[in-house]
């Protein structure tokens, strides 16, 4: 199997990269639980993951061959997989409040184009299931 020229994580370190200052640092300001607490905590998670891959693009990956390259790769899928759950768990939990629409909406206007640009999966991406779980909290389940 040959190696494309460009990879894929080329171009999007490339474009998350240049909007890494976009990213918002978010934490949960809530001092009680309320009806979005774990949806907020989860949230919380994905822009966790999704600093810290962006960190990870923005400075040059080890070269293919050497011996610090396994470990990087082994942490950026880590990285990748943990925003990927955050994101399916996003899309099963519902969201009530305005910060929770507004909390999934953040992540869908994040993700959601990237996801689509490259069609990984169709209708069941965690980015699409996302998309859907949210215009259904929207709409109050009325599809």
């Amino acid at each position: 199997m040959s190696n494309p020229s460009v990879s894929r994580r080329s171009v999007l370190g490339a474009s998350l990269a240049a909007t890494a200052a976009a990213v918002p640092a978010v934490t949960s300001t809530r001092t009680a639980p309320g009806p979005d607490a774990l949806l907020l905590d989860v949230l919380a998670r994905y822009w966790r993951a999704e600093r810290a891959i962006l960190a990870m693009e923005a400075v040059r990956e080890p070269p293919l061959k050497s011996l610090e390259y396994p470990v990087w790769e082994a942490k950026f899928d880590a990285l990748i997989a943990d925003r990927a759950q955050a994101i399916g768990q996003l899309s099963g939990i519902r969201a009530v409040t305005t910060e929770g629409w507004q909390a999934k909406a953040q992540v869908v206007e994040r993700c959601l184009p990237s996801s689509v640009r490259w069609d990984d999966g169709g209708m069941q991406t965690p980015e699409i299931l996302l998309a859907m779980s949210l215009a259904r909290d929207v709409a109050g389940g009325a599809a």
